[in-house]
């Protein structure tokens, strides 16, 4: 089995790691999607419904690999990456269908138990929040565009003894299609890193734009931990970012030189697994807010966040037209997501997905 289709069976078993653990790597104030006070995350029956999630979604994952690998095995290589597209597709879909009824349990436990009635309800903002020093500086990310950068012009400047062909494509059996050599292809990976450049300063952005989510029981306790939470990620953010630059540049320079190519795949997974496993590592130190961070202090027990399930729909879909907040924290998983009732958050997700679309069809035409 070449890098190539190790490298595809393993982004399989990765997703469905993180998939499968979700419900641990969330805060502990929700439970699948469904706020909780913080005192009751350990309690047997939802410390039960963690476990029975994750052993459901493991052996989904077992299973759809069984599948994958008898694909890989009685089929062509076109057939396998069509066939791993869609199993990756239908895990993501069955791993909501498997969540669905665990929020609906959660969503009944909470009501039989009336939780709410024996705490305080609370909503904490620190206005000095915004302050502290919540992300790294945009101004590191001067170096993968000046990666870029010296990538195209290195490009330009040898433009006329690049061969007529270059490759475009390599497949799992190593064979190479080749392309006419124009500006738009040799301008193809450069403009992609531009552009990723760009996304990883907007998702910096959100992480420092996001709305705060302190705990009413330890206000001071969840600051520090959030604030630490959005650091840790935006400098994962910068490290991954200039690491697919150099990925992208090194492929850069393997079409211009072919002599490049044999080590292209080592480069090319090597970097792919450090981002990978450093996801993994900082889910899983980290946790959602900085719920897993260790950091000392006083709690009130007695009180708990606002409950605000009736603006979360399904447990993941946040929908609140009276909040401004374009960005808030996921319920279920790591990371953030959009308030959907505020018009703006459509208007990123078009450019989000027209961008890409458009920069193929200019780069067509060069």
């Amino acid at each position: 089995m070449n890098s190539s289709l190790l490298f595809s069976f393993g982004l399989f078993v990765f997703t469905g790691l993180i998939l499968s653990f979700m419900p641990y790597f969330t805060r502990r104030t929700e439970s699948f999607g469904v706020s909780i006070p913080e005192l009751y995350y350990e309690r047997k029956e939802l410390k039960k419904m963690r476990s029975r999630y994750s052993k459901i979604m493991l052996a989904t994952l077992v299973l759809l690999l069984m599948i994958l690998l008898l694909i890989f095995y009685f089929t062509p290589e076109t057939v396998f990456y069509i066939s791993f597209t869609v199993l990756l597709i239908v895990y993501l879909i069955t791993s909501f269908l498997i969540y669905l009824p665990f929020h609906y349990q959660m969503k009944r436990i909470k009501k039989e138990k009336n939780w709410q009635a024996e705490f305080t309800e609370e909503t904490v903002v620190d206005l000095s929040f915004r302050n502290e020093k919540i992300t790294l500086s945009r101004w590191f990310y001067v170096i993968p565009f000046f990666i870029t950068v010296a990538t195209i012009v290195y490009t330009f400047s040898i433009y006329d003894s690049i061969p007529d062909q270059v490759w475009r494509h390599i497949s799992f059996s190593g064979e190479i299609t080749y392309t006419d050599k124009t500006p738009g292809t040799l301008l193809h990976l450069p403009i992609m890193q531009l552009f990723m450049i760009g996304t990883f300063l907007i998702i910096d952005y959100v992480i420092s734009q996001s709305k705060q989510q302190l705990s009413p029981a330890k206000p001071e306790i969840s600051k520090k931990q959030n604030i630490l939470f959005r650091r840790r990620w935006s400098i994962f953010l910068f490290i991954m970012g200039t690491l697919v630059v150099v990925m992208f540049s090194f492929m850069q320079l393997s079409i211009i030189h072919e002599s490049l190519i044999p080590y292209l795949d080592p480069v090319n997974y090597t970097i792919i697994g450090i981002i990978l496993v450093g996801t993994i590592w900082l889910s899983i130190r980290t946790g959602q807010g900085g719920s897993r961070i260790k950091v000392k202090g006083e709690e009130e027990a007695l009180k708990m966040e606002r409950d605000e399930d009736r603006y979360w729909k399904l447990g993941q879909f946040y929908f609140n037209k009276d909040d401004p907040s374009i960005f808030v924290e996921k319920r279920f998983g790591v990371g953030w997501t959009n308030n959907w009732a505020h018009p703006l958050s459509w208007i990123l997700l078009i450019i989000l997905i027209g961008t890409p679309i458009l920069i193929i069809i200019l780069l067509q035409n060069l």
